[in-house]
């Protein structure tokens, strides 16, 4: 599938080029060098997007869902998510870089580049899964987590650790009392 990513821009006609592809994780693996790991795995992915030209600037706009196995902040359980999201990009031709510093407008952080006559989208496909990765992934709202003693699953499980616990660093403010 990987070839079928790679758009030639001399051939993109006038109305556009649709891509609508669904992928499983094996594909997503491949787009990642060995060395790389990262802390959730792809299930599926399924994209839709409109590739567009107006002379040698190439402009992509589409959607994509998706469905991830991410281990979960507060219990540590894997938990299955559904993430999306609509993108676009502008991609122009990439110049010879000069070496001076300059300070980037608003449209330099909108535009990215390209070289040659071919644009793959598998990069930008996976960078747009890659920003929906929530930060702090739950398996549900209500969450309880772990035991910070004996670390149960306080969804599965319950524990007499709460009701006995004393955190040693506060136990000196246990007797403090503010005289008015």
């Amino acid at each position: 599938m990987a070839n079928s990513l790679k758009i030639n821009v001399i051939l993109i006609p006038e109305e556009g080029q649709k891509f609508v592809f669904s992928e499983d994780s094996a594909w997503f693996k491949e787009s990642f060098k060995d060395s790389e790991s990262l802390d959730f795995t792809l299930d599926k992915v399924d994209v839709d997007c409109l590739v567009t030209k107006t002379s040698n600037t190439v402009f992509i706009k589409g959607s994509f869902s998706a469905q991830i196995d991410i281990c979960c902040s507060r219990c540590l359980e894997n938990t299955k998510q559904s993430i999306g999201s609509d993108f676009a990009y502008t991609l122009i031709p990439a110049k010879a870089e000069t070496r001076e510093e300059k300070e980037l407008t608003q449209e330099d952080l909108e535009t990215g580049y390209y070289q040659g006559d071919f644009i793959d989208l598998a990069p930008i496909i996976c960078e747009q899964i890659i920003l929906q990765i929530p930060i702090k992934a739950l398996c549900r709202e209500d969450c309880r987590g772990l035991c910070q003693q004996c670390g149960a699953n306080l969804n599965t499980s319950s524990c007499n650790c709460r009701l006995n616990m004393v955190d040693s660093r506060m136990a000196v403010l246990k007797d403090f009392t503010i005289k008015n």
